[in-house]
């Protein structure tokens, strides 16, 4: 009996080569770290594996201190992990589309996972959206040069840029400073709002953005109109960066710990500040130690929302929200359709949207259960905050990492991993292949999670 190898077995399908990309980053990402020419300090195995997982996951949460720690090799090393980790998911994909063009099914697949509409040119798309990236990366270095020339000096403010641009859109906000990015004028500060919201709406939507302002200005016709996913994930984008700010703004105004003692417009600064990068990136101009239970629960909101599908940003994803409330909405009105945008959403689009919050819920459950075992001793909404943070990749921490056990560092570690594939996708990547029937009953419209 002759045993026959299958090379590529374990990435038969896109979810599987996601796993097995993410995980091998993780891995060389970790083993870079430990490196002697990374690292100044002792960083025990464990950190270096958070530390390596956060960057590539494209979350900040971090159990040591980055700027003391890591040499400005290891920090590079960091940006790196961090802007690969951005562009993972595109890149994969497109690697598994083109090693499987006669992989129909596969293919589709690839393309569903990043949102990425049937008819599209997705090697035209993934150029244009390197291209973009880069660009928008470069920009935002170069406006924020000035600042950090003046804090760190030439060499260092250089280095600082270009680090943070890449943070900013890559949606990992790691704190270079003890105040994290208070010392920062307000031009930087709107700079790495800016350089959020861009990295967390998606490269897809960049991407008919970007095209459609060519249309617009360079060829002077009317573009056509945005699709529904577009529309749909910049509305649900704005209304959660207004309504965000501004109850952030009512729950921490006369706060002497948080906004009290600033004035009328640094108030509203911080305000957008916190509740843009709440949404994925982790920077902090505050301490969140400092916030009220009522603010930290509406933070914990915004970051399990999320950004857009096939962003750099985490959560259960804009797109995801607008069907459970649209699916809401009709089940009040006792209607047999559930319609978003002008369009019915198939039956197979709101199962998906129910199951990525389910499992959503229970990733975080389950999380916050180990952190409770693992470390007892500290406060339980810090502890559920902290689960939060690590499973929808946002790195937003009450200052309790560093303080975590090593169990419990492990735990979110876990909850990263599981954020960045998604769970839906872990438990999809190695199911039993669909019968053809199954095949052609499926219904692709909308991307949610």
């Amino acid at each position: 009996m002759k045993l026959r190898f299958r090379p590529l077995m374990i990435v038969q399908r896109p979810v599987q080569l996601l796993v097995v990309g993410v995980v091998g980053l993780i891995l060389i990402g970790t083993l870079g770290l430990l490196s002697p020419l990374a690292h100044t300090n002792a960083l025990s195995w464990v950190d270096a594996l958070l530390l390596a997982t956060s960057a590539v996951c494209t979350t900040g949460l971090s159990s040591v201190n980055v700027a003391e720690v890591l040499t400005p090799a290891g920090q590079v090393w960091l940006a790196l992990l961090i802007e690969v980790g951005a562009l993972a998911l595109l890149v994969l994909a497109f690697g598994f589309v083109e090693l499987g063009r006669k992989n129909l099914m596969g293919r589709a697949q690839a393309l569903e996972e990043l949102g990425v509409r049937a008819g599209q040119d997705f090697r035209g798309l993934l150029h244009r959206v390197l291209t973009l990236t880069l660009g928008i990366q470069l920009v935002g270095a170069a406006l924020l040069l000035p600042d950090m020339i003046r804090l760190e000096g030439a060499v260092k403010g250089a280095r600082y840029a270009l680090l943070h641009a890449v943070m900013a859109f890559g949606n990992a906000g790691f704190g270079m400073w003890p105040d994290g990015v208070a010392r920062l004028l307000p031009s930087s500060l709107l700079t790495l709002m800016a350089l959020v919201v861009l990295g967390g709406i998606g490269f897809v939507t960049l991407d008919e953005l970007e095209r459609n302002m060519q249309v617009r200005f360079r060829r002077g016709r009317r573009p056509p109109r945005l699709s529904t996913q577009t529309r749909i994930g910049l509305q649900v984008t704005g209304t959660l960066l207004l309504a965000g700010a501004a109850l952030f703004a009512a729950l921490e105004w006369n706060r002497a710990a948080t906004l009290g003692p600033l004035a009328v417009p640094a108030k509203l600064l911080n305000a957008a500040f916190q509740t843009t990068v709440a949404r994925s990136a982790g920077f902090a101009t505050l301490d969140y130690g400092h916030f009220a239970a009522p603010t930290l629960l509406l933070i914990m909101g915004l970051m399990f929302i999320g950004g857009n599908p096939g962003s750099t940003a985490g959560g259960i994803k804009t797109t995801t929200a607008a069907v459970l409330l649209a699916a809401t909405r009709a089940v009040l009105r006792r209607e047999q359709d559930v319609h978003l945008a002008g369009r019915r959403m198939p039956t197979s689009t709101l199962m998906r949207a129910l199951t990525v919050v389910t499992l959503a819920v229970l990733a975080i459950g389950l999380g916050t259960f180990a952190l409770m075992l693992s470390d007892a001793r500290q406060r339980p909404l810090a502890l559920a905050f902290e689960a939060v943070s690590a499973f929808t990749t946002s790195g937003l921490s009450v200052n309790l990492t560093p303080h975590l056990s090593g169990s419990g560092k492990l735990v979110l570690v876990a909850l990263m991993f599981l954020g960045r594939v998604g769970f839906l996708s872990l438990l999809l990547a190695f199911r039993p292949a669909p019968s053809p029937e199954m095949r052609l009953l499926r219904e692709r419209d909308f991307t949610v999670g």
